[in-house]
């Protein structure tokens, strides 16, 4: 295919993880037909159609069910495009971003930027490679959940980690019930989320320089805009969703913090170390009030970790020596941010906690929450669909 993808079809790719794209044949060429294009395995179980592409020079714009075109000067720009080993280009992960502004909204531009500048994606395998994902895991059977959690450091490992939770096992031969051990115990197996971890794939900073840069450009305000809602390294969606809805402002649904960290690293004291095994811990989303230099953390548990004791266990024990250094922790499940009484009751409790006067919102202010909690506590998957 001699088009570059960009746009909504290029965060396709990007999202999906190199262990999985290494499982598809090449895609044959669009000169032959855009119809067999459409119908190549990577096509129909990652980029979906229509195929968004920068038109090529001189040539009209093409809008259809198979694949759209855009205008876009910057693809001539060195390095704004990366050859795949699928046989097409791809925009590369900033102008990926740039070039998806004309096509969704403000608020999923801004989960898309967490995304990609976050240490997580989101990808749901098709179901003919989520088979031999899975043959891959069982020829690893004493891999532990936590095992799979950690990112692989070695530069021969693959740099995409999967998340895994604990699923219940069904006997079929017992209607339905649960299995159970001879110790009485139920059985577990291991099943692949749609989370997946990996290093980021645009640096923050590099996010920040491009936004300003491209601030003039036709696009460029919204870009910038959004861009200016990313003010840290997220871990999951979960966490994205709660940094928002922490530090929007109250006009546009948030609590209105001022001073919200994600994943800030906090020195341990030798006490604290004894507790954790380490010497510094990393606070899911920090709140700080300057003025009486007192911070709160909040620790936020996703549901795909609750299946992993190893996990959990290590949060228990960063949660334990934080609190022995004197900070207020609170855990935050998606239930207690999805609930407008849960979440209002621990922002007031955050506000009492750092010595700030807490405001009741207006009616106006709860129904801006409303639609930020519905767009941000929304299916990652349908992101730019």
């Amino acid at each position: 295919m001699d088009e570059i993808v960009c746009a909504n079809t290029a965060f396709r790719y990007w999202r999906c993880p190199p262990q999985v794209r290494d499982l598809y044949p090449r895609l044959p060429n669009s000169e032959d037909s855009w119809r067999a294009l459409s119908q190549a395995p990577f096509v129909t179980d990652v980029l979906k159609t229509p195929i968004i592409a920068v038109a090529s020079p001189g040539c009209c714009n093409h809008h259809s069910g198979l694949r759209s075109t855009i205008r876009w000067e910057g693809a001539s720009n060195a390095g704004t495009t990366i050859d795949t080993n699928l046989g097409f280009s791809v925009t590369n992960p900033l102008n990926t971003l740039f070039t998806m502004t004309r096509f969704v909204s403000q608020i999923d531009l801004v989960l898309a930027m967490y995304e990609l500048c976050g240490w997580f994606s989101v990808f749901e395998p098709a179901p003919a490679a989520e088979m031999q994902l899975k043959m891959a895991v069982e020829e690893n059977r004493n891999s532990s959940t936590q095992d799979l959690f950690e990112l692989g450091q070695g530069e021969d490992e693959v740099p995409w980690k999967r998340v895994y939770a604990r699923a219940t096992v069904k006997d079929p031969d017992n209607d339905g019930q649960k299995s159970k051990r001879e110790d009485g115990r139920e059985l577990t197996k291991l099943k692949g989320t749609s989370l997946w971890m990996r290093k980021p794939l645009i640096e923050l900073s590099d996010l920040h320089r491009f936004a300003d840069k491209v601030k003039s450009q036709m696009w460029g305000k919204q870009f910038y805009d959004a861009a200016q809602q990313v003010i840290g390294i997220a871990a999951s969606p979960l966490e994205v969703a709660g940094v928002l809805l922490l530090s929007r402002s109250r006009r546009l649904g948030g609590a209105g913090f001022r001073y919200v960290y994600l994943n800030d690293l906090t020195p341990l004291s030798m006490a604290a170390q004894s507790i954790a095994g380490q010497k510094v811990c990393y606070g899911d989303i920090v709140i700080v009030n300057p003025i009486l230099m007192k911070a709160v953390i909040i620790e936020i548990q996703g549901e795909v970790i609750h299946g992993s004791g190893a996990v959990l266990d290590h949060d228990a024990e960063r949660m334990t020596a934080l609190q022995s250094m004197g900070f207020d922790v609170f855990l935050v499940t998606h239930d207690m941010l999805n609930d407008s009484k849960q979440l209002d009751t621990i922002v007031r409790s955050v506000f009492d906690r750092l010595g700030i006067r807490y405001k009741a919102k207006t009616e106006a202010m709860k129904s801006a929450e409303t639609r930020l909690r519905a767009n941000v506590l929304c299916n990652w998957l349908e992101i730019g669909n």
